[in-house]
């Protein structure tokens, strides 16, 4: 699936956008495109490095609670009747 994306910029800027596109044999909308994956790939990259922030931080503190004796231990089968009635909240929205 693709979108098309409008924005205006000034003649001057328009001409020389479409000179630079030129030397490199792509036309200005090929550049503009390039230009926005590689924005897209950026910006991929540095929610994956926060979301691994996060989940670093939250490794980091189970394990501070497991030190202080915190911890609360279930067996398997508490665990997935715990998750169950969760995943029913949420289907209902109530989570």
């Amino acid at each position: 699936m693709s979108s098309t994306i409008h924005f205006r910029i000034d003649e001057e800027t328009k001409r020389l956008a479409m000179q630079a596109a030129e030397r490199q044999q792509m036309s200005l909308t090929e550049l503009m495109r390039q230009r926005a994956e590689e924005l897209a790939a950026e910006e991929r990259r540095h929610q994956s490095s926060e979301h691994e922030g996060w989940l670093e931080e939250q490794i980091a503190q189970a394990f501070s609670r497991h030190d202080a004796g915190e911890g609360e231990y279930i067996s398997n089968d508490e665990m997935e009747n715990r998750m169950n009635a969760l995943k029913q909240r949420a289907m209902r929205g109530t989570l």
